[in-house]
């Protein structure tokens, strides 16, 4: 027993004795307990300057707030003016009136425009602005056919002579063709004053109409400091997407927090100092004993991981063998029976002397659909089961995608749109064709109350790529992870075996498979395809 403890306890000795090497312990430890003063005061500081951040971004949302809110009016506003303007035609006074009550500056314009063919006129107006009769056009013409289109509230900047003016505007608030208007003058470079009570008081801020710092974009800013580096944050202001870029004019933490890294470094190293002598003789031990437990943890962990790795390997390729096997047989004795059946349904139907609407003929074609999915598991199983590598040929992605969709024509509600580059790749054909076909009928029954289905081709170097996208019911995470599995399916009727064996068939031509889905989002599917493939085993 001595003789064998003798070699480890030697072997830990020499490990114990090159970490301390000859030199005054006490200094190391002095060193290790001032390194962590250091990054004791370094973490604070972090900590300090994070939460610095987070006050600045917290303060931003609320400007954010404030200002989208205060824009906010300017749409009930508009609505409000609108419906004036619709009920009291011929009565421009009534719009005059109306639109002063809500004048907050001289320098605001309100006016109605109506479209007539392709032009625009101003129907009604009030401020300072454009007059009745008057044609509109640049700027306003832009913002005024966005604003016939666009749902909602749109804004934006307009450029009359050297007058910069902040617009907003809203479409069909009048009436078909109208649109309802909102202009100030604004003078975007000068800056802003603020006061204690002001929501920018503590805060360099500069606003864009814009979803970035864009100094065109800029409405109002409260520094000549531009541009600003600071915390971006955008907003919604009706129909439009708006950007605060904000920083601090002061600190946000307070002078304690300021100088908190600076008393934890005092501390942390008046703690080096006191503590050096009795961490000397603890740390030996401590150091002596994590080394042995890490050495043997780490030996331990390994040989676990190993051995789960191993019996993970195992277990899949016995499933995977079974489940051909499976397949392959089950596959093989329903195929004649359900052609017989086929037939003898046909033979029925051509003897039948009964009109469409006899009850037989109506359950003649709930049969034959439904051996017809009953077909369709089978081709699935055995498809899984065959595994056999891709037949090369040039083919045309478009045309191959054309194919597809004429083989499985759309339900009634969904719209099918097809677009795409034309290229030449090397695949198997019917395999390829296969494939698509799967994540077609898939897309279809995703979409039960009807959607669009979007089939498009992208040409890249050395590989083409084919995108199915469906505006159905999606997919949660769980079930993304799951879909490519043998067997793994939700739905009511069939296997799950249509997507594993997509993916078997793009692999095998040396490409990938790749999915994006959200619940209620609907799906999309991208096949990446080499141009001249790459093929692999089947089997894998």
């Amino acid at each position: 027993m001595t003789g064998s403890n003798t070699p480890r306890a030697n072997s830990m000795t020499g490990k114990r004795g090159k970490r301390w090497p000859l030199r005054p312990l006490s200094a190391v430890i002095l060193l290790v307990l001032a390194a962590g003063a250091v990054a004791s005061s370094l973490i604070t500081q972090k900590v300090v300057e994070d939460q610095e951040r987070l006050i600045l971004r917290e303060q931003t949302a609320e400007v954010a707030a404030v200002v989208g809110s205060a824009f906010a009016g300017a749409q009930s506003s508009l609505q409000l003016l609108g419906e004036i303007a619709r009920s009291d035609q011929g009565h421009p006074q009534l719009f005059t009136n109306a639109a002063r009550a809500v004048t907050t500056t001289s320098t605001q314009a309100w006016l109605v425009t109506t479209q007539s063919g392709t032009s625009l006129k101003v129907t009604a107006a009030t401020g300072d602005g454009p007059a009745v009769g008057q044609a509109v056009s640049g700027d306003q013409g832009t913002l005024a056919r966005r604003a016939l289109s666009a749902k909602g509230l749109v804004s934006g900047l307009v450029r009359d002579g050297g007058t910069l003016r902040l617009a907003f505007a809203l479409g069909g608030a009048a009436g078909p063709g109208t649109v309802v208007w909102q202009e100030s003058a604004i003078s975007p470079t000068t800056p802003t004053p603020t006061g204690p009570t002001s929501p920018f008081h503590s805060l360099n801020v500069a606003i864009y109409l814009s979803n970035h710092p864009d100094p065109s974009a800029l409405v109002v800013t409260t520094t000549k400091g531009l541009p600003l580096a600071g915390v971006q944050y955008p907003f919604r202001v009706g129909a439009d997407t708006w950007l605060i870029v904000a920083s601090s004019s002061q600190s946000l933490v307070g002078s304690l927090g300021q100088d908190m890294p600076w008393l934890v470094l005092g501390f942390g190293a008046l703690t080096a100092v006191l503590m050096t002598a009795v961490i000397e003789t603890l740390g030996r031990r401590r150091d002596y004993a994590s080394a042995l437990v890490e050495e043997r943890t780490a030996s331990l962990r390994s040989a676990i991981a190993e051995r789960e790795a191993a019996q993970a390997d195992l277990n899949r390729q016995e499933n995977m063998a079974a489940i051909g096997q499976l397949a392959a047989t089950v596959g093989h004795e329903l195929r004649n029976p359900l052609a017989v059946v086929t037939n003898v349904l046909y033979l029925m139907k051509v003897g039948s002397k009964a009109d469409a609407n006899d009850p037989i003929r109506r359950h003649i074609a709930t049969a034959e659909r439904e051996i017809s999915a009953a077909t369709r598991i089978v081709s699935d199983l055995l498809d899984y089961a065959a595994g056999r590598g891709p037949i090369l040929a040039p083919v045309e992605v478009c045309d191959l995608v054309a194919e597809a969709l004429s083989v499985v024509p759309p339900p009634d509600g969904v719209q099918v749109v097809q677009r795409g580059e034309p290229q030449v790749v090397d695949v198997d054909r019917d395999q390829i064709r296969q494939a698509l076909l799967n994540l077609i009928t898939n897309a279809y029954d995703a979409m039960p109350d009807g959607g669009v289905l979007t089939v498009s081709t992208i040409s890249e170097p050395g590989s083409a790529q084919i995108t199915v996208t469906d505006t159905g019911m999606g997919m949660d995470e769980e079930t993304r992870d799951g879909i490519f599995t043998p067997f793994f399916t939700k739905k009511a009727r069939g296997i799950g075996l249509g997507l594993a064996v997509t993916k078997r068939v793009v692999e095998a031509h040396g490409g990938t498979i790749a999915v994006r889905s959200m619940p209620a989002a609907g799906s999309s599917f991208t096949l990446t395809l080499p141009v001249v493939a790459a093929m692999v085993s089947a089997s894998q």
